[in-house]
């Protein structure tokens, strides 16, 4: 078959579903229609505040790097202070007492590098949900740029 062969069958199958159809709708004029015919919202677009929307991103975004440098800030702090640590209990030469100061060391660094982490995950989420609200005044789609706030909670 050719294409113009395809293309003529197809027009004869919607010309004859059209004609069938019209003459449905004339046999039916006798019949009651509805008295009311309900609102056709979903025909209605949104309009996108794009400067609200503009903003609310720069909003976000500022939100989560000073998230991130504070995190970074506190952990870089947390590195230099296990290095002292650890150089003072290596000084040690009591093993005991040793062996007690790293355990010790490596304690504070993890619970130091913990508390930035937990700082940054809740910081992060606040700027993504924050941006969720935001969004919506401005009549603009948070979905599009979900997948980034899982990218921000991996860092």
């Amino acid at each position: 078959m050719t294409v113009s062969f395809k293309k003529m069958i197809i027009a004869t199958m919607i010309a004859s579903m059209a004609l069938s159809g019209s003459a449905a709708l004339a046999q039916d004029e006798n019949t009651t229609a509805p008295t009311s015919v309900p609102p056709v919202t979903s025909m209605v677009k949104k309009t996108i505040d794009l400067p609200c929307a503009a903003a609310a991103v720069a909003k976000r975004e500022a939100a989560v790097s000073s998230a991130f440098s504070a995190k970074s800030s506190a952990i870089s702090a947390a590195f230099t202070k296990r290095a002292s640590d650890l150089a003072a209990a290596w000084a040690i030469t009591t093993a005991k007492d040793r062996n007690a100061a790293i355990k010790a060391a490596w304690k504070t660094f993890n619970t130091s590098a913990k508390t930035a982490r937990t700082a940054y995950v809740k910081a992060n989420r606040t700027a993504w949900t924050t941006f969720r609200t935001d969004a919506k005044v401005c009549r603009a789609s948070s979905s599009v740029e979900s997948m980034g706030s899982t990218a921000d909670a991996n860092l």
